[in-house]
């Protein structure tokens, strides 16, 4: 389960948000369109995007935010073993470049 969360700095409400995470190689995101995945009724608080678009290596969710922190869930499988590289997950407005943030990035290793 990969959890992304955002919010305003400055407590201003930022409309048209993208929030892209960008999977690493070796690992699919599990359709949310199927059914419930089981064992995530722990997840509480989780917010709506306004639109989510996924992709075979990409989700991307469309949201406006605020000081309050958002949260959101997705679920993605491992399908090779390795160590890859993961990109930062970045947040841009749409319609204002002075809005944009980049967060994270790193290895991770399926055994």
């Amino acid at each position: 389960v990969v959890m992304l969360s955002i919010s305003s700095l400055n407590g201003e409400n930022v409309e048209n948000v993208a929030m892209t995470d960008i999977l690493p190689a070796g690992f699919e995101i599990e359709n949310p369109r199927i059914s419930e995945v089981p064992g995530t009724d722990w997840i509480r608080n989780a917010s709506r995007p306004t639109y989510s678009d996924i992709r075979d290596d990409r989700i991307t969710f469309f949201l406006n935010t605020g000081s309050k922190e958002r949260k959101y869930y997705y679920v993605v499988r491992a399908v090779s073993k390795g160590t890859f590289q993961m990109g930062p997950v970045g947040a841009d407005a749409m319609y204002d470049g002075e809005y944009h943030s980049y967060s994270g990035g790193g290895t991770i290793t399926v055994k």
